[in-house]
């Protein structure tokens, strides 16, 4: 059997933790290790942990700095062939390992298999599924597609070995980095539509609680893109309109968490979209920085399917 590793890095998640364990625990693939590395949580988490009495599972509880470090942590310790990694409040679906291991076995060319995610509120209940796409570097840096859904990604060793750990200078974005250097490095990246996993949406969660703490860690991804000199000629000719697209994404993102000091000099840059759409839109978010008045969400409403992706968000 192919030997897998499961890491789960985790703080103060006590909440959600004991659904992630069981979720791995449970899976109907037995040659695994599950590596749970907590950063010194105070909320329970650590009584969870005692409790468990798999020998599969081996935990640590503490202090470190922060969720990429942690993960590094276990891609030092992990032993298996094929890795991947679940937050403490996501979870894995049943027969995700197997899945991933047989799709291995049958593509040996393949090096990372992503897919669609669950999505789910904090109580547990279906919320729209994620979809995702093959991955196409231009495409996810200019927002043609999303990027790769974290929950479910596998990848075999071989590529840690070649491209290392985590970027631990990021806490938001560095499993985007991670897709995007194995991808630069030549490894082959599929993608396969279902899900294997489900992505917890809640009021603590880094997607709901600091979104607009995304933008530093992208603007760092772009710029390690465009001086990688493996970065094909084809995206290197996208600069202007990854940058762009990004002063749209987060200037949108600064505008709804109310961060106008931040939002005004993005919203400015995409006065000068191609799409005519985003000009009014973006226009209307500036205005309203300044006057308070409410008639850009009304707008988007009447408009958002004439930008489509990129309009979600209001």
């Amino acid at each position: 059997m192919t030997r897998m590793t499961i890491i789960t890095p985790s703080y103060n998640q006590a909440a959600y933790l004991p659904a992630t364990i069981a979720s791995v625990l449970s899976q109907d693939y037995a040659d695994f290790e599950y590596l749970i590395f907590d950063g010194g949580s105070t909320d329970g988490s650590v009584a969870i942990l005692r409790a468990q009495t798999d020998p599969r599972l081996k935990w640590v509880s503490e202090k470190d700095g922060g969720q990429s470090h942690a993960l590094n942590n276990g891609l030092r310790a992990a032993t298996g062939e094929i890795i991947t990694y679940i937050n403490s409040d996501d979870t894995l679906l049943p027969g995700a390992l197997r899945f991933a291991v047989a799709y291995f076995a049958a593509h040996p060319d393949a090096d990372l298999l992503h897919g669609d995610c669950d999505a789910i509120d904090a109580a547990g209940a279906p919320m729209p599924m994620m979809t995702s796409a093959p991955f196409a570097l231009g495409a996810m840096l200019t927002g043609q597609h999303p990027n790769i859904h974290q929950p479910g990604t596998f990848w075999r060793r071989r590529v840690t070995e070649a491209i290392g750990a985590f970027d631990e200078a990021m806490q938001f974005s560095f499993d985007a980095d991670y897709w995007i250097r194995a991808s630069l490095a030549g490894f082959r990246i599929d993608y396969v539509p279902g899900t294997r996993a489900q992505y917890r949406f809640h009021d603590a969660s880094k997607s709901v609680s600091q979104t607009d703490r995304f933008y530093d860690d992208w603007c760092r991804i772009v710029e390690k893109v465009f001086a990688d000199s493996a970065t094909p000629d084809s995206v290197l000719r996208l600069r202007a309109e990854v940058d762009t697209q990004t002063a749209w994404t987060f200037g949108k993102i600064m505008w709804r968490y109310r961060r106008y000091d931040v939002a005004r000099p993005l919203l400015l840059r995409s006065l000068r979209s191609p799409r005519l759409t985003r000009r009014l839109m973006a226009a209307l978010m500036l205005i309203e920085t300044v006057t308070g008045t409410r008639l850009t969400k009304i707008v988007a409403a009447v408009f958002s399917r004439a930008d489509g992706y990129q309009m979600s968000g209001f």
